[in-house]
């Protein structure tokens, strides 16, 4: 683990900035490269004890990009993951006033949203704090509906308790860091990152071309489609499912030489950036399992990660991927657009919803 210079907070082995305040994290120490290994070994590998919380641990904890806060770096997993305290300092801690999290006596920002913490030790000590410099300009007030109120977008903080509630009217209402308070401060999160918006009694969702993305979690044990290009997210990790394109004849009539295909569905690769990719694996035709301890393709060192979490399969001439029931969920990537069920998880940036309608 790599302890972060600024706010303290542990961050995995292949991190590049933290996970708690986006603070680039030293790289003086032995790194590994992330792991990507298949097939498992038929009595599985033992559950992690020091990489991180147990796979039932916490609210669902999505992936994120492994790379830097251009791609969105695992803060993903932070909106959803138990929030971790810094070390305690001389003092004692105090409480963020945005999200609660613990927060050391000395500390300026909250290591987990990155609000200021000064008025907070102000209020404490009874004195004002010192080098204060010029305040900054006040946060946009939160977006009004257009229309009549139709539904909300209820946050669920990192412990998993309820926060705001963001009003969704009969129009459009955009998302993203320029849309007010509540997202001002989450650097992941594109200027104009998402909208809703109702088409009759149904909400609609689009993703505005944003960096980092829109997901929304799958139902478990309910097998949900998907196609060449999607993305899907378990644990901490952010993988990309292709389908295998018939091979090509030369402008001649020569067809290239290679192994023949078996009838594989497609190939799966960990994404580590926008255009990046890691290590692929072939989806056979009776598909492939995914999971922290057993499965075809594991993830030891992911602790967000179930034992056994989601599984690829084929149904008639359908691809599916299913949630084997995990502990935090598996999340789709919305392409376009797409309509979202009430009580539907929404993830954008560091910022986990839950929609009401």
């Amino acid at each position: 683990m790599i302890v972060c210079p600024r706010c303290g907070k542990e961050n995995q082995d292949h991190y590049k900035f933290c996970l708690g305040c986006g603070a680039e994290l030293p790289r003086d120490a032995a790194h590994h490269p992330k792991s990507f290994t298949a097939p498992t070994p038929p009595a599985g590998f033992p559950a992690a004890t020091a990489s991180g919380p147990s796979a039932g641990a916490g609210a669902a904890a999505p992936s994120a990009f492994g790379g830097g806060p251009q791609f969105g770096g695992a803060a993903a997993a932070a909106a959803m993951a138990p929030a971790v305290a810094a070390p305690a300092a001389a003092g004692g801690m105090l409480t963020c006033p945005q999200c609660n999290n613990a927060v050391p006596l000395n500390f300026k920002f909250c290591g987990s949203c990155g609000h200021p913490m000064a008025a907070v030790q102000a209020e404490s000590t009874g004195s004002a704090p010192a080098a204060v410099k010029a305040p900054a300009a006040a946060a946009a007030p939160m977006p009004a509906p257009v229309g009549a109120v139709k539904g909300s977008l209820v946050l669920i903080r990192p412990d998993g308790t309820e926060g705001d509630a963001i009003p969704l009217g009969e129009g459009s209402t955009t998302i993203g860091r320029d849309a007010g308070q509540a997202f001002a401060n989450d650097a992941y999160l594109s200027p104009k990152h998402a909208t809703f918006s109702f088409s009759g009694n149904t909400l609609m969702l689009r993703d505005e071309d944003s960096l980092n993305g829109v997901y929304y979690r799958i139902e478990a044990e309910a097998p949900h489609p998907i196609r060449d290009g999607d993305v899907f997210r378990v644990g901490q990790e952010i993988i990309r499912f292709d389908t295998i394109p018939e091979p090509k004849l030369t402008p001649d009539g020569v067809e290239l030489m290679g192994s023949p295909d078996p009838g594989n569905l497609g190939r799966v690769s960990l994404v580590t950036g926008r255009e990046g990719s890691g290590n692929a694996y072939c989806v056979p035709p009776d598909g492939l399992h995914l999971g922290r301890e057993r499965g075809d393709i594991i993830f030891p060192d992911d602790g967000y990660v179930s034992g056994i979490h989601c599984r690829i399969h084929a149904e008639g001439n359908d691809i599916l991927l299913t949630d084997v029931g995990s502990s935090n969920g598996t999340f789709m990537r919305v392409r376009g657009e797409e309509s979202i069920k009430s009580g539907s998880l929404i993830l954008m940036g560091q910022q986990l919803f839950r929609v009401e309608y």
